[in-house]
Protein backbone atom coordinates (compact mmCIF):
# COMPACT_ATOMS: atom_id res chain seq x y z
CA UNK A 1 0.00 0.00 0.00
CA UNK A 2 1.27 3.53 -0.98
CA UNK A 3 2.29 6.25 1.74
CA UNK A 4 -0.40 8.55 2.57
CA UNK A 5 -0.05 11.76 3.57
CA UNK A 6 -1.52 14.76 4.63
CA UNK A 7 -1.08 18.71 3.15
CA UNK A 8 0.56 21.12 5.64
CA UNK A 9 0.93 23.79 3.67
CA UNK A 10 0.62 25.48 -0.05
CA UNK A 11 2.45 28.73 -0.67
CA UNK A 12 3.85 30.54 -3.36
CA UNK A 13 7.30 30.94 -4.51
CA UNK A 14 8.07 34.49 -2.71
CA UNK A 15 6.34 32.81 0.22
CA UNK A 16 2.92 34.10 0.26
CA UNK A 17 -0.37 31.84 1.00
CA UNK A 18 -1.15 29.94 -1.95
CA UNK A 19 -4.96 30.48 -2.72
CA UNK A 20 -5.39 26.82 -2.54
CA UNK A 21 -4.01 26.46 0.84
CA UNK A 22 -7.17 27.02 2.01
CA UNK A 23 -9.47 24.35 0.38
CA UNK A 24 -6.34 21.90 0.61
CA UNK A 25 -4.62 22.53 3.64
CA UNK A 26 -5.55 19.19 6.07
CA UNK A 27 -6.65 16.64 3.15
CA UNK A 28 -4.69 13.15 2.57
CA UNK A 29 -3.01 12.92 -0.50
CA UNK A 30 -1.20 9.97 -2.24
CA UNK A 31 1.98 11.17 -4.24
CA UNK A 32 2.02 9.34 -7.65
CA UNK A 33 4.75 11.53 -8.76
CA UNK A 34 7.71 13.97 -7.20
CA UNK A 35 10.19 13.56 -9.90
CA UNK A 36 12.29 16.57 -10.22
CA UNK A 37 11.57 17.97 -13.88
CA UNK A 38 8.15 16.69 -14.03
CA UNK A 39 5.16 17.16 -13.13
CA UNK A 40 3.96 16.74 -9.61
CA UNK A 41 0.91 14.34 -9.46
CA UNK A 42 -1.49 13.79 -6.13
CA UNK A 43 -4.39 11.68 -5.31
CA UNK A 44 -6.49 13.33 -2.84
CA UNK A 45 -8.28 10.50 -1.51
CA UNK A 46 -10.33 12.64 0.81
CA UNK A 47 -11.59 14.01 -2.04
CA UNK A 48 -13.07 11.53 -4.11
CA UNK A 49 -9.73 11.00 -5.64
CA UNK A 50 -9.41 13.69 -7.74
CA UNK A 51 -6.09 14.06 -9.69
CA UNK A 52 -3.69 17.19 -9.35
CA UNK A 53 -1.04 18.08 -11.97
CA UNK A 54 1.54 20.97 -10.84
CA UNK A 55 4.31 22.45 -13.02
CA UNK A 56 7.24 20.71 -13.50
CA UNK A 57 9.22 19.99 -9.59
CA UNK A 58 12.44 21.76 -9.75
CA UNK A 59 13.23 20.45 -5.95
CA UNK A 60 12.58 17.68 -3.31
CA UNK A 61 13.48 18.01 0.09
CA UNK A 62 12.59 14.18 2.25
CA UNK A 63 12.80 14.49 5.84
CA UNK A 64 11.65 11.94 8.57
CA UNK A 65 7.63 13.28 8.82
CA UNK A 66 7.51 15.51 5.84
CA UNK A 67 8.15 16.15 2.49
CA UNK A 68 8.80 19.39 0.66
CA UNK A 69 7.85 19.75 -3.41
CA UNK A 70 8.98 23.06 -4.84
CA UNK A 71 7.58 23.54 -8.27
CA UNK A 72 7.61 26.35 -10.78
CA UNK A 73 5.37 28.18 -9.11
CA UNK A 74 4.85 27.07 -5.55
CA UNK A 75 6.34 25.12 -2.40
CA UNK A 76 4.52 22.17 -1.00
CA UNK A 77 4.65 20.76 2.57
CA UNK A 78 3.53 17.18 3.10
CA UNK A 79 3.07 15.45 6.21
CA UNK A 80 3.08 11.59 6.71
CA UNK A 81 0.34 10.18 7.78
CA UNK A 82 1.06 7.72 10.98
CA UNK A 83 -0.09 4.14 9.65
Amino acid sequence: MSQLYVIESVSNLDGTTHERESRRKGQRVEILNCTVGQALLLVYRDDYNKLMRSTPVTNVSYGAVDIVVWTQNSEYTFGKVAA
